[in-house]
């Protein structure tokens, strides 16, 4: 086994000239650690996948000066596969237990992502991983590693542009079944004709792996009840016995954007599909949601399209890419930066320059640092700007809009949104950061303002019921809520 050592690594020594797997380990301790709390650490991990061991010691003096150490095991799918040590003198503060195992913990999960890569790469010709260093990250590869170790069907969510293929290579490459193929069939592309002879070609070429399903909520119905027939376990007696996909050598996995219980609900997906392949369930946090993910992407993609090394980002530039919402996530983030760096003229590539090649990111930043500002939008009746946001969501936004004197409920705009009722109170908090009820009584309040200034003599109860209160109280307690003031002194303010 080879053994890569690195005696005294700094917060400052060039990431570029280190080992794939001590770059990312390098790159996290930085992004999480103090460079105090650095200089008393050392870790050594073990990639079985490359035999490859590696040590970092960030402080050679401090590693033969120290007065204790103590270890803390860095484990993955209950398996040794290093130790991070901790090198004190009697007179330094340390991070806490509590610290130091969750940091092991992550670093386990790291030398796993690098060994997920090396295989991708060996078996399908493209490394594939998932990348980042927030919680959400995290937290989503902790799910996964722990899933991956039984061989049952998964279903990821998420939206257009994320992860997905990444994150079905990192369950599959974490399983017994690694060195087995992994194969992908994107329902979206396929025919019936065709999608039957993938599975025929799958069902003939596989004994053990992983068949990945993406866009599966494209399949016709006739479609789902051909995939359902593999998918049903018959006996090899039965005179109707044909060859079926074998669930206890094959993993299923499957992804789509839409919500597929909603399709569920409109008798649109088979429920007896639906129940075989959502065993577990994962959903990929969308990139505007883990914003320090994107500074870490930006570095690491900015390696693969620079034309040259000279061609760097400005700060400003970078801060564009940060607050931007990324409707389409990583997808288009690449995208983005393939398209800077082939088509900007100067090296030092500043926020203008950014704007001009894709003019999108001057459009939607200031909704994105302010989603208050959807109110003002729906009042001017421009849906433009969430155009790009999941099409239940612009339903529901549009919905409102038409119907906003109505007692509206949940329940009522989730089925004109085409939508469960739970999916869609989760699309409005996590792209607007609100509730649909919080949004409709700010959009009534500021429609009640508009009505006073265009008639400062009009009757509080009346307007109460001409903005869809039909309580007093409550709309008073409402409209100073959103104005700071009785809807009496907003009149007399308008008032000559």
């Amino acid at each position: 086994m080879n053994e890569s050592t690195l005696s005294a690594i700094s917060p400052s020594d060039a990431i570029e000239n280190q080992l794939p797997l001590t770059q990312s380990l390098t790159r996290y301790l930085n992004a999480r650690c103090s460079e105090h709390t650095l200089r008393q650490l050392s870790l050594e991990v073990e990639d079985q996948t490359q035999q490859l061991k590696t040590h970092i010691v960030f402080n050679q003096e401090n590693s033969l000066t120290c007065h204790s150490q103590q270890s803390y095991p860095i484990v993955y799918q209950r398996k040794r596969i290093g130790a991070l040590n901790l090198l004190t003198k009697s007179s330094q503060p340390s991070p806490t237990q509590s610290e130091l195992t969750q940091l092991s913990s992550q670093i386990g999960i790291l030398v796993k992502r690098n060994a997920i890569q090396a295989l991708s790469s060996r078996y399908l010709g493209k490394k594939a991983s998932l990348q980042g260093y927030s919680d959400q990250i995290l937290n989503l590869e902790k799910t996964i590693e722990r899933i991956a170790a039984k061989l049952c069907p998964v279903y990821i969510q998420a939206e257009s542009g994320s992860e997905v293929v990444d994150v079905a290579c990192s369950i599959h490459f974490s399983s017994y079944a690694k060195h087995h193929p992994f194969y992908e069939i994107d329902c979206a592309s396929c025919d019936e004709e065709d999608f039957a002879k993938k599975l025929s070609h799958v069902n003939t070429a596989m004994n053990q792996g992983c068949i990945f399903f993406s866009h599966i909520d494209a399949l016709s119905l006739t479609q789902q009840k051909y995939l359902l027939e593999q998918l049903t376990t018959q006996s090899k007696n039965s005179a109707s016995y044909t060859s079926k996909i074998d669930l206890q050598r094959i993993r299923i996995i499957s992804a789509s954007e839409s919500d597929i219980q909603s399709l569920v609900d409109q008798a649109e997906f088979l429920p007896s599909l639906w129940q075989k392949l959502n065993f577990f369930s994962l959903q990929i946090p969308p990139l505007r949601e883990r914003p320090d993910d994107i500074h870490t992407l930006v570095e690491q993609l900015s390696e693969i399209y620079q034309l040259s090394p000279q061609q760097q980002l400005t700060e400003q530039a970078k801060s564009v890419l940060k607050n931007y919402r990324w409707p389409n996530n990583i997808a288009e983030l690449e995208k983005v930066l393939l398209r800077t760096f082939t088509l900007a003229q100067e090296n030092d590539i500043s926020e203008q320059t950014l704007v001009n090649i894709y003019p999108e990111l001057a459009k939607t930043t200031a909704f994105t640092q302010n989603p208050q500002h959807c109110v003002e939008y729906l009042l001017a009746g421009d849906m433009a700007p969430f155009s790009k946001y999941h099409p239940s969501l612009q339903k529901a936004l549009s919905y409102i809009l038409d119907h906003w004197q109505r007692d509206i409920s949940l329940k009522e705009l989730a089925a004109n949104a085409y939508v469960s009722s739970s999916h869609l109170s989760y699309l409005f908090k996590r792209a607007l950061q609100r509730s649909f009820k919080q949004i409709l009584a700010e959009f009534r309040i500021r429609k009640a303002c508009q009505l006073i200034e265009q008639n400062p003599n009009l009757r509080i109860t009346d307007l109460c019921m001409e903005v869809g209160f039909g309580d007093l109280s409550h709309f008073e307690k409402i409209f100073r809520r959103y104005t700071q003031m009785s809807p009496r002194e907003y009149k007399k303010r308008q008032q000559p």
